[in-house]
């Protein structure tokens, strides 16, 4: 396994268990059994993270002449190919987490934090000590959106590309 799938799963990792922490109140129903058309919308894109931003847009936003998805889930991660080397990208929507929270996880993992705003929204960016090839940049919106990029080839400015991918996920789903 490359370190940058390494570090992708170590990542997906930490995101999958700071997300995790909510408990559920309430009173369990069987299935069917709810009201008709008065569900919450509250988990309306449940089945859809992955699709947030589509493939060949990533592709596009990150120079790519080509895209694999080789994970779909809670995370979703692609590999991006282009004439310049891969990137790893990796993408995340927790709507049950907040920006504070996952702020917390990053410093306490030793990345260098730095406060910003994507599309108008509260955000941080978050890059590895001495890494100048990765970057990920989290926003709030309906919980947290994350995007890492990292650049195997170590060359550009992989902030760049995290931003304009959480831009246009809050730009298409607001």
């Amino acid at each position: 396994m490359s370190a940058a799938r390494t570090f992708a799963a170590a990542l997906a990792s930490v995101l999958l268990l700071a997300g995790c922490g909510t408990s559920v109140t309430g009173t369990p129903l069987p299935e069917g059994s709810g009201v008709s058309g008065g569900g919450s919308d509250r988990f309306d894109k449940l089945l859809r993270e992955c699709e947030a931003v589509p493939n060949e847009k990533i592709a596009e936003v990150l120079g790519g002449d080509g895209i694999d998805q080789y994970f779909y889930g809670a995370v979703c991660m692609w590999t991006v190919s282009s004439h310049a080397g891969s990137l790893d990208v990796t993408f995340g929507w927790f709507e049950n987490n907040s920006l504070q929270r996952e702020r917390d996880v990053a410093e306490q993992l030793g990345y260098q934090v730095e406060t910003t705003f994507v599309a108008g929204a509260s955000a941080f960016t978050a890059r590895r000590p001495g890494d100048s090839a990765t970057c990920g940049i989290t926003a709030a919106y309906s919980g947290v959106i994350t995007w890492w990029v990292q650049q195997r080839s170590g060359t550009g400015d992989p902030c760049a590309g995290a931003r304009t991918l959480a831009e246009l996920t809050l730009q298409r789903n607001q």
